[in-house]
């Protein structure tokens, strides 16, 4: 009887894939030995853990015994005098921009005695589109400024001439 070989997943013969050159002997490496180390770790690594479990237990209990006990009169709710710091940002920043919504987007008193109320931003934009922007009335404009570069340079540093009022 024959032995059979199982099938071939290459197109070479073994023959032609062996290597004398390269080999290992089988006692080079302990596989038994090894696989003790890694259980010895992992046991290692486990009995650590515990042991700091347990230090960690012994330890809160100790800091409990010892903490000062809170005396019965204390007020829970008495606050820090102001400016306090905030708790919950994301509430106070929907807070503030739902009031800045509403003094953007609705019509509003800022000064009732003084007659000074606030419109819509959309509503101020077309009227300031309409109307223009305010100036003054008593501007003469050939008088206010000069016509001439300031100290007579340019921004570059170069020299500009500057003609001298006669």
């Amino acid at each position: 009887m024959t032995p059979t070989k199982p099938p071939a997943h290459h197109h070479y013969p073994d023959e032609e894939l062996h290597n004398v050159d390269v080999a290992h002997e089988g006692g080079d490496i302990n596989v038994r030995l090894i696989m003790m180390s890694v259980v010895a770790l992992f046991a290692v690594g486990v009995l650590s853990a515990l042991a700091m479990l347990g230090l960690f237990t012994v330890l809160n209990s100790q800091a409990a015994t010892r903490d000062a006990q809170v005396s019965p009169l204390v007020i829970p709710d008495e606050q820090p005098p102001a400016p306090r710091l905030q708790t919950n940002e994301p509430a106070g920043l929907m807070k503030f921009r739902h009031k800045e919504d509403q003094t953007l987007l609705n019509y509003g008193w800022v000064d009732e005695k003084g007659g000074i109320a606030h419109i819509p931003i959309d509503e101020a934009k077309k009227k300031l589109l309409e109307r223009g922007l305010p100036t003054r009335a008593t501007a003469a404009e050939g008088v206010l400024g000069t016509h001439a570069a300031a100290m007579g340079m340019s921004s570059s540093g170069r020299s500009i001439r500057v003609p001298r009022e006669q």
